[in-house]
């Protein structure tokens, strides 16, 4: 019962959220890097191709939105996640196959109360961790 409504439960919450912060952290890095190299390409053109003025206007909004897709994924910390669930998922993981095959710790008669002890303070410990490097990242510069 604990294994499948808490432990897997969990488990796959961490790994979603996983995916999706990866996905993300990728998407953000790819346009950004896209974008980037956008900018000289277009100024550059302007020499060869009438794109008259255009190249400017076009090179700022691209500028601006480099700038926009950087702040937003500080901001939101999509790698710093993406890395902290998966670690997590997998410490779950772990903890679920040493249970199940009998492996030490979980070799002896209250394996089950040992194994929930382990979750429940991994779960603890991210939650924790998390919010400990949000506090962080949120005060002021000295």
């Amino acid at each position: 019962m604990y294994l499948e409504e808490r432990l897997e439960s969990q488990r796959k919450w961490y790994s979603k959220k996983s995916g999706i912060n990866k996905n993300l952290h990728h998407w953000f890095k790819v346009l950004t890097i896209i974008f980037s190299i956008s900018i000289p390409v277009i100024l550059g053109l302007e020499e060869y191709v009438a794109l008259d003025g255009w190249s400017t206007a076009v090179s700022a909004a691209l500028g601006a939105l480099v700038a926009v897709l950087t702040a937003i994924s500080g901001l939101m910390k999509f790698e710093e996640k993406w890395i902290n669930y998966r670690g997590c998922s997998e410490r779950l993981k772990r903890q679920k196959y040493l249970f199940e095959t009998g492996t030490a710790p979980y070799d002896k008669a209250d394996s089950l109360k040992v194994l929930v002890m382990k979750v429940e303070n991994i779960i603890s410990s991210e939650n924790a961790d998390w919010g400990d490097y949000i506090r962080s990242d949120e005060k002021p510069a000295k």
